[in-house]
């Protein structure tokens, strides 16, 4: 219990107690690169080669053997598709000898089959990060990196895609420790499941990391060959016909596939992948409306499909190679393409009354036909360069270019009597994006520690036009309307310089750094010629550590400032109409959000298991809230705006476990409290919404047989409190059967996602916002019961299974 009551006390003083016998520590890398090696198996032998312990190294490479005795050993390294190291070890009575970086180098043997029969441990923890194997959670095959992510402890996916951690809407994702301009969701949706081969979440990252995002970075790490060879993976995907459609007026269309290579070739690697996903939902909406306008109150209840059609493709392709042992290269290109319709027909039951005499004015009903576009094409260019000068110094170069082709459209109606069109709509935009980021970073390698220190420029262009037609008498005579119509050029430049030292100890590790950025902000509307200028200098100090408590415990104490900055569509003045009873506007003059974290937690390892126990706490300065306000009887204006400052404080507890040979188990539980408190637009009063926020991710799976295995994974998220109302809660459970066949070399999944069964009302969200001048609530219902068949081929395992034939003697004489 002492260990437990650590963690509730961010000030304990941390006692560093020194074993009485020796310990043995190290950190492994790649003898190229100099970059370390996680998970690789390090042994420890006496002098007649009998095993004394063994590990594997955690995400950072570091090992550490406690309680040896005095006398010879011999130290082992093995990491598949590297050489094997052995390092002879004399103990003299000393407390602690630290090996500092062992080097191992890569094999230059083909293998051509690797048998793994020791699974690799599902969670990993360090200072400053939570790392999860993908392939624990069976019910992403098929999917994209988002269906990975909302199985994270802690974290939480909406119904539209909206990421948080935490509790935090605003995190980062990076692939492979690269950034993008793109938004969470549009990144995530680009990367296939198949294609991870592990999450990152980092709380409290470093600072050699953008401060952007208060809920931290998740990094996606994709697969990579361990071998030289070539390896090939094909996934195919289709969706059996919906159970519940809604009666939307179109039928949803399931299916998709993708492609995925590695290839290693003694200094060159090479991997890609290729995808199509196509991912129709049906669904619907029931909401409530009334305003108050002086002496005159209207209610607008309304109901009707809201249905997703919804597509992606794309290739990634990535390259390394080892021009020398001091020079490196590595090439990366992305390309892809988002489409998505969203159909919401609305009918709207009219009536306004006057509340003094309780006198109906009018009554009125109409159907409200909304189609909204979105399309998008990506590219992305990434290059870096690393030149190792010797030993202890090294530099690394890199820059991202990217380019984002946005554009869509929202086609709205109001329909009386069914054939009376009182009102046609036609919004049209195009807003494309260009990014470039730059980076230099030095790093020295000194005894038990790295110096790290860089520059990094990023600089992004957004031109966006968008036009508003209307018309009163049908839908083919349209004006532009001049209100609603404009051209806005938005740029973000941010110049930071950071340093970053990172050391350690027998059994601790430290990290502390430093982040200094000037951040410029403009904005112009070029209709108006209207500019909106904003800069900033900022300092993001960041401090990092993790302590070996013994007996598999640890505890880790971290703190670090973050900003949350404004995007272009959160800042857009430009009104739209979204459908017909809301108007959305951006504020030119949104101020970032300043985020203070601190986090502190202890992680206990078992043989078969591990849990972790985190508190934390953050404090948020312009909190960024979007909110309704009354713009006519029937419409609410919507717009993005700064509450004063928001609190949050909780606990997360997690793990995972291998109860059984046949069995495992992980689950994640949060709980926190959320403060908010502003003056929201020109309402007078200042308001205050609070309250606990919980969320429970867990997943079973269980092999029953050699060839069989099943799962369930469910996600729930509580009841939360926003500014001006609420957000219900949100169920998504989902299960899975997988059927293995050759050896491996195929696998049949069957997938039962959103499962609902009753009333539980799975994959439906309330959001209820409310003033003295007005009241919403809308409910919104996307599918249940979603059924898919997933097939996984190993191209390679399948070509050694079932040796086709080939020509021998013919071959030679070629």
């Amino acid at each position: 219990m002492n260990r437990f009551f650590i963690v509730l006390s961010f000030l304990l003083p941390l006692q560093v107690v020194l074993a009485q016998n020796s310990e043995l520590s190290g950190i492994v890398k790649d003898s190229l690169s100099t970059t370390a090696i996680a998970y690789a198996s390090v042994g420890l032998l006496d002098a007649n080669n009998k095993v004394v312990d063994g590990m594997i190294t955690d995400s950072s490479g570091n090992f550490n053997f406690s309680n040896l005795q005095s006398g010879k050993y011999n130290l082992t390294v093995k990491f598949i598709g590297y050489n094997q190291k052995r390092l002879a070890i004399e103990i003299r009575n000393q407390k602690t000898i630290n090996l500092g970086n062992i080097l191992i180098s890569l094999a230059n043997n083909n293998l051509e089959q690797v048998t793994v029969t020791a699974g690799m441990a599902g969670q990993k923890h360090s200072s400053d990060r939570q790392t999860y194997q993908a392939s624990q959670y069976k019910n992403a095959v098929g999917g994209t990196a988002l269906d990975i992510v909302k199985n994270l402890p802690s974290a939480s996916v909406d119904a539209i895609g909206n990421i948080s951690v935490r509790g935090n809407t605003g995190v980062i994702v990076l692939i492979n420790g690269k950034p993008s301009l793109l938004d969470p969701a549009t990144i995530l949706n680009q990367i296939m499941a198949n294609d991870v081969a592990e999450v990152e979440y980092i709380t409290s990252p470093t600072a050699q990391f953008d401060p952007d995002g208060k809920g931290g970075i998740i990094n996606l790490k994709t697969k990579k060959s361990a071998t030289n060879g070539f390896a090939w993976t094909l996934n195919l995907q289709g969706g059996l016909p919906s159970i519940d459609d809604y009666n939307n007026s179109e039928t949803q269309k399931r299916f998709g596939g993708d492609l995925a290579f590695q290839y290693r070739k003694d200094k060159l690697e090479l991997n890609g992948s290729a995808n199509y996903l196509r991912n129709d939902n049906a669904g619907f909406r029931d909401g409530d409306v009334n305003t108050v306008i002086g002496d005159r109150q209207t209610f607008f209840p309304s109901k009707g499909e809201r249905s997703f059609d919804k597509y992606n493709f794309g290739i990634r392709l990535n390259s390394a190679y080892e021009i020398s042992d001091k020079h490196s290269v590595n090439l990366g290109v992305l390309a892809s393409r988002r489409f998505q319709d969203r159909v919401a027909d609305i009918h709207y039951t009219n009536r306004t009354i006057r509340p003094s005499t309780d006198q109906e004015i009018s009554k009125t009903n109409y159907f409200n036909p909304n189609l909204q576009n979105k399309q998008g094409k990506f590219y992305l260019l990434d290059f870096s360069y690393q030149y190792k000068i010797n030993t202890a110094h090294s530099l690394q170069f890199g820059a991202i270019y990217e380019y984002a082709d946005i554009y869509g459209s929202t086609k709205n109606g109001n329909i009386e009597n069914g054939t009376d069109t009182v009102q046609w709509t036609y919004n049209a935009y195009t807003n494309p994006l260009q990014g470039l980021r730059l980076s230099l970073q030095h790093s020295w390698t000194l005894e038990n520690a790295d110096l790290l220190t860089g520059y990094q420029l990023r600089n992004d262009k957004q031109k966006g036009n968008f036009e508003y037609f209307a018309s009163e008498n049908g839908a083919n005579n349209l004006e532009l309307i001049p209100e609603f119509t404009g051209k806005l050029n938005a740029t973000n430049t941010v110049h930071a310089f950071f340093t970053q030292y990172d050391r350690n100890f027998t059994n601790t590790q430290l990290s502390l750094g430093l982040r200094y950025e000037y951040y410029q902000r403009d904005l112009l509307l070029l209709n108006t010629n209207q500019k909106y200028p904003y800069s900033i200098h900022q300092l993001y100090p960041t401090f990092n550590l993790m302590h070996d408590l013994g007996s598999g415990w640890s505890w880790k104490l971290s703190t670090a400032r973050r900003v949350q900055r404004n995007n272009n569509f959160e800042l857009n003045p430009i009104p739209e109409r979204e459908h017909s009873e809301t108007l959305e506007q951006g504020d030119p003059e949104l101020l970032p959000e300043f985020t203070t974290n601190a986090e502190t937690g202890l992680v206990k390892k078992l043989k078969k298991s591990s849990i972790f126990l985190n508190v934390y706490y953050q404090h948020i300065k312009n909190p960024i809230q979007r909110v309704n306000s009354v713009y006519a009887d029937t419409i609410l204006r919507r717009v993005f705006t700064n509450a004063d400052h928001a609190s949050r404080y909780g606990i997360e507890l997690g793990g995972e476990s291998k109860a059984l040979s046949w069995l495992k188990v992980n689950g994640g539980f949060n709980l926190y409290n959320y403060k908010i408190s502003g003056q929201v637009l020109d309402y007078p009063e200042a308001r205050t919404n609070r309250d606990w926020v919980y969320s429970i991710n867990a997943g079973i799976q269980a092999d029953f047989t050699k060839n069989w295995s099943t799962g369930l994974q469910v996600n729930y998220l509580s009841e939360r409190p926003t500014v001006q109302g609420m957000d219900s809660r949100f169920l998504t459970p989902h299960f899975n059967l997988s059927k293995a066949f050759l050896k491996g070399a195929i696998t049949a999944q069957l997938q039962w996602q959103f499962i609902e069964l009753g009333d539980w009302g799975v994959n439906e969200q309330r959001i209820t916002t409310f003033s003295n001048d007005f009241y919403t609530t809308t409910n919104y219902i996307y599918e249940k019961n979603v059924l898919l068949v997933n097939l996984s081929f190993n191209l390679y395992k399948l070509n050694q299974i079932l040796k086709l034939p080939k020509s021998e003697f013919g071959e030679k004489e070629f």
